[in-house]
């Protein structure tokens, strides 16, 4: 296995691991959310971390799968880590409920399993 593919791999795996920890908090439901703000920071952690890791993934990699806006993910990851008291709670949470569990099922389905 090549370097980037390994890469790609551990940094795939990474995300969907914080995809899945995200989903723990979003069973909990909208209100609850809203109500916590440990559930709130957590959530904008998880998008730092699946930023972080999307960017590790090389970028000829990501241009073959594209599938997920990759741009979008970083730069939400770059908002996240440095505008966190303007983070909107109702957009986290829309963004972990639609946008968090597509990635997860694109990493999982269609990248995982081609590498």
């Amino acid at each position: 296995m090549t370097a980037d593919r390994q890469k790609t791999r551990d940094a795939a795996a990474r995300v969907v691991a914080v995809c899945d920890v995200i989903a723990q908090i979003v069973s909990q439901g909208e209100q609850h959310f809203l109500d916590d703000i440990q559930a709130q920071w957590a959530a904008e952690m998880g998008l730092i971390r699946i930023g972080e890791a999307v960017a590790k993934i090389p970028t000829p990699v990501r241009e073959r799968f594209g599938g997920q806006p990759w741009r979008q993910i970083i730069d939400m990851r770059n908002f996240a880590a440095r505008q966190y008291d303007d983070l909107d709670p109702h957009r986290v949470w829309r963004t972990i409920t639609r946008d968090v569990p597509r990635l997860r099922d694109y990493l999982a389905g269609e990248v995982l399993p081609a590498l």
